[in-house]
């Protein structure tokens, strides 16, 4: 029989973890979700610090990116001469977040975290009529975003990781005619720059800061 430690975030832990030195981060990632069972990608930037090695604090910018065409919306235009035609719009919706992690088990090579994503953003369709740009639609959504992250170190430099989790939005849905609340997928290639730096520069004041 194996059994597993866990360290749950007590208080005294999370305030142990504040008294240490943190590190700035900066995060790129592409989120796999679905709007209307159809595969989307969010792309998301996030930016933060990291206290020790169990708790990360970080604010970041989300966008859907490059929906499928079918999750448009057309509608029928009469221009000056009379003559009916079909304009497309695109659905778009992007949030600023706030993201807290707490890693619960580390080892060596594994660590399993729970990230907690709090946003507030827009939704809305968009579509462009004689060079101008028009939204219509538009809705105030609020996100929460709980996961769970595992992260493989294969090596001092270089790791994988994955966060598997779930979109809550809360959205006027009937104003987009959208779903968009949904499972959500992430796969990481993770590129350790602080221990690529000390091992580049060891000797240097800045390597033994970091």
């Amino acid at each position: 029989m194996i059994s597993v430690g866990i360290a749950q975030p007590t208080l005294d832990t999370i305030r142990s973890e504040f008294r240490k030195k943190p590190h700035p981060f900066v995060t790129l990632n592409s989120r796999n979700s679905f709007v209307n069972n159809e595969i989307v990608n969010v792309f998301g930037i996030k930016a933060g610090l990291k206290y020790g090695n169990k708790l990360r604090l970080g604010i970041g910018y989300n966008q859907l990116y490059n929906p499928p065409k079918n999750l448009n919306e057309n509608f029928e235009y009469i221009n000056e001469l009379g003559k009916p035609y079909i304009i497309s719009k695109g659905l778009k919706f992007y949030y600023f977040s706030a993201t807290v992690e707490y890693v619960f088990y580390q080892t060596k090579h594994w660590e399993i975290g729970m990230p907690l994503q709090l946003g507030v953003g827009e939704s809305y369709y968009q579509f462009e009529l004689n060079g101008v740009k028009t939204k219509t639609n538009r809705n105030v959504n609020l996100i929460y975003e709980p996961a769970i992250s595992v992260e493989y170190k294969i090596f001092k430099w270089v790791g994988v990781g994955a966060d598997f989790g779930y979109r809550f939005m809360f959205a006027n849905t009937k104003k987009l005619n959208q779903q968009l609340n949904s499972p959500i997928v992430t796969f990481d290639l993770m590129i350790y720059y602080r221990e690529i730096f000390k091992s580049l520069f060891p000797n240097t004041k800045l390597a033994k800061r970091i």
